[in-house]
């Protein structure tokens, strides 16, 4: 019903002199909607070569490294061991024959330990 008023609106308006034109109709589809789960921050903080945020996505923790000297992610939403003691919580995950470590220590230090094959990197802040 909706295109034949579109299409007697352009007779009526032909039959007034005005020059006829080309109407095209087009159906747009909504996107998909993706329902992610809410995150919590747990741990954020920056050395000088990474930016590390630990989170947590539904009931999972996760966790994102970002090596600044390469502008790469090195670990995108990885999920993570958690392991707390009474002097710190580090948060584990492997990939890619690497381990990547995050410990968050009580009085609020904080490091980034990554072991591959051939080599080991460790930055603390505070």
């Amino acid at each position: 019903m909706k295109y034949a008023f579109i299409a007697s609106a352009l007779v009526v308006i032909t039959g007034l002199g005005f020059e006829t034109g080309i109407v095209a109709a087009q159906t747009v589809k909504k996107p998909a909607t993706i329902r992610t789960a809410a995150q919590t921050t747990v741990a954020t903080f920056q050395t000088p070569n990474y930016s590390v945020r630990v989170f947590r996505q539904g009931s999972q923790t996760r966790m994102n490294v970002f090596d600044k000297t390469t502008n790469k992610l090195q670990l995108n939403a990885a999920p993570v061991q958690v392991q707390n003691s009474e002097q710190q919580t580090s948060y584990t995950s492997s990939q890619g024959g690497r381990q990547f470590r995050i410990s968050v220590d009580q009085a609020g230090n904080r490091s980034v330990e990554i072991n591959g094959p051939g080599e080991v990197i460790q930055e603390t802040t505070n």
